[in-house]
C-alpha cells in the first residue's frame, strides 16, 4: 500500500547518522526527511507496518512507537513498544524489524504515520546509506504499509 525508503548518499560526516535519545522523538534524517508511511486504508481496514533499520549501541533498550503527527504524538498505547524491546547487551549493531497491526481504518481513507524512536538511557543510533568512515554503505531505513485481509487471528 505504501513504501518509504530512506537512504542518505552524502558523504559528509554525520550524515548517515540519527541519534536517538530518551525521549520519543519522530526519527529524521539530517536532510530533514521523517521517517513515515502513506497509504489509502485497503477494503478490510487492516493494514501491517513494518519499519526495519540499523541500530547501533552499547548496552541499549531501544523503543519504538507509532505517531499520528509528524511532531511525536503517541497513536495508541498498544502501538508504543516501550516493554520488551530490542536490546544490545554490548557494544552491537543490529538490524531491528518493528511491526505494528491496525485494525477498524476506514477503507478509501489516506493516512499518514510517523516512526518515533528512543532509548532506555543515553544515546544510541541509527545509521542508513553512504557513511563518510571508509567509504561504506548502511541499509536504508524503511517503512511498509501492507494490506491485511478482513479475517485476521487475534487473540491475548
Amino acid at each position: 500500500l505504501g513504501y518509504t525508503a530512506l537512504r542518505n548518499l552524502g558523504t559528509s560526516a554525520g550524515e548517515d547518522t540519527i541519534t536517538l535519545g530518551t525521549s520519543f522523538t519522530v526519527l529524521e534524517t539530517s536532510h530533514g526527511n521523517k521517517a513515515n508511511i502513506s497509504f489509502v486504508a485497503p477494503p478490510s481496514g487492516n493494514v501491517e507496518i513494518e519499519f526495519t533499520a540499523l541500530c547501533y549501541g552499547s548496552s541499549k533498550s531501544f523503543y519504538f512507537a507509532l505517531s499520528d503527527n509528524a511532531t511525536y504524538n503517541e497513536l495508541n498505547a498498544i502501538h508504543t513498544y516501550d516493554g520488551f524491546v530490542p536490546k544490545v547487551d554490548e557494544t552491537d549493531t543490529v538490524m531491528n524489524t518493528i511491526r505494528w497491526v491496525l485494525t477498524g481504518l476506514t477503507a478509501g481513507t489516506s493516512y499518514q504515520y510517523w516512526v518515533a524512536g528512543k532509548t532506555g538511557s543515553g544515546n544510541a543510533y541509527i545509521y542508513h546509506g553512504a557513511s563518510d568512515r571508509f567509504s561504506q554503505h548502511s541499509p536504508p531505513i524503511t517503512v511498509k504499509a501492507i494490506a491485511l485481509p478482513a479475517t485476521i487471528t487475534t487473540g491475548e
